[in-house]
């Protein structure tokens, strides 16, 4: 029985001798194991981690590229910043492109997480690359840009009357036809435009034309333009394409030169139109036959009317009042501060004036052409 049991004692012993158990892993964490490891022997490898890219803080996309563009057509692109360091200001440049121009840009950019800035670009021809935008902060040096993006710009086969405008919308505010010198008359247009290249706008058959001034920015765009067209030319017809509606809309305008006044030119003289020489042959001749009809019927209404008759026609007849021009001052198409100078004058110089305002006088000069002066340019004797 001692034998048996010192065996079993033996077998017990060897077998705790040769096993092992596993232990659950420690919930703690041994702060010399987050130390910085040693520094590697220069006999060691060492790795180079100057090529590691540093971490990307910008990200840009291009959102929305219209779909359809027409040669001349200004048109929207809208790219998304996302900037990682919202409080951080930014550029945004552009670089090269082909057949486009920058119609609208951003200059000042609010620093935030996200920006949508749209910008405004002129098809200048129907094979287009877009630039590439380029962002990076304002003191760093790195740079984050987008691919360039090829369009393509359908070219129009416009008609003979086309302004050249492509527009959302035109509409015509005001117009006024009045002299400009004894051969030729001037047509002031007041247009809106809409998201149109209105520095493109022509006036058909015009022997002179521009723009006089315009306000207003790409959305919407007051322009005032002149043309001069020959005395005798009774219509003048133009054109723009509509961007909204995918098709020309057309504008007729009469020259008609007044004297009473629908825009900036008024008070015309009666002798430098041809219409008006008319009317007042009209006036006449209605007159005389009130006059006879009077006489033959006695009938109480033909006083009045050959009253107002003579009224209207005094209205033409009254000589006009003369003004004195300094020297050394320059004549105006029309009364407003962006008006385009078509003459000046070197030596004091006697007009007749044919209206006013609080700023301007209009004038007839003695070769009869008709323009614009500033008050303070008049004389005071």
């Amino acid at each position: 029985m001692a034998r048996l049991l010192f065996l079993l004692f033996a077998g017990w012993a060897h077998l705790f001798a040769f096993t092992t158990i596993d232990e659950e892993p420690s919930v703690f964490v041994d702060p010399s194991a987050l130390q910085k490891p040693a520094e590697t022997p220069e006999s060691e490898e060492s790795f180079d981690t100057s090529e590691i890219p540093a971490e990307r803080l910008i990200y840009l996309t291009i959102e929305d590229v219209p779909k359809k563009i027409y040669v001349g057509q200004i048109f929207p692109v809208t790219i998304k910043i996302t900037s990682l360091d919202k409080r951080r200001p930014y550029l945004v440049e552009l670089e090269n492109g082909r057949n486009v121009s920058v119609v609208k840009k951003h200059d000042d950019i609010p620093p935030r997480a996200i920006n949508h800035l749209t910008y405004y670009f002129k098809a200048e021809g129907p094979s287009i690359q877009l630039p590439a935008f380029i962002v990076r902060y304002e003191d760093g040096s790195r740079e984050y840009r987008t691919e360039s993006i090829t369009l393509t710009a359908v070219r129009l086969n416009p008609p003979r009357e086309f302004s050249g405008v492509l527009a959302k919308r035109m509409e015509l505010i005001n117009y006024q036809a009045s002299s400009y010198d004894e051969g030729n008359n001037i047509l002031a247009l007041q247009l809106l435009i809409e998201y149109g290249n209105y520095g493109d706008f022509r006036l058909p058959g015009a022997l002179n034309q521009g723009i006089d001034s315009y306000e207003g920015d790409i959305n919407a765009t007051t322009l005032l333009y002149y043309g001069v067209y020959p005395v005798g030319t009774e219509q003048v017809t133009f054109s723009y394409f509509n961007l909204g509606k995918n098709r020309y809309e057309k504008f007729q305008i009469p020259i008609i030169v007044k004297r009473s006044s629908v825009s900036t030119q008024t008070n015309l003289d009666p002798q430098a139109s041809e219409f008006t020489k008319f009317k007042i042959a009209a006036t006449v001749v209605l007159i005389v036959i009130w006059l006879l009809l009077w006489i033959r019927h006695r009938g109480w209404g033909y006083p009045i009317l050959i009253g107002l008759a003579v009224a209207y026609l005094l209205t033409y007849l009254v000589p006009l009042k003369s003004v004195c021009i300094k020297p050394e001052t320059t004549v105006y198409l029309l009364p407003t501060d962006q008006s385009t100078p078509f003459m000046r004058l070197y030596e004091e110089t006697t007009a007749k004036e044919m209206n006013h305002n609080a700023r301007y006088t209009k004038i007839q000069l003695p070769n009869n052409r008709i323009g614009w002066v500033k008050n303070e340019d008049l004389c005071s004797h």
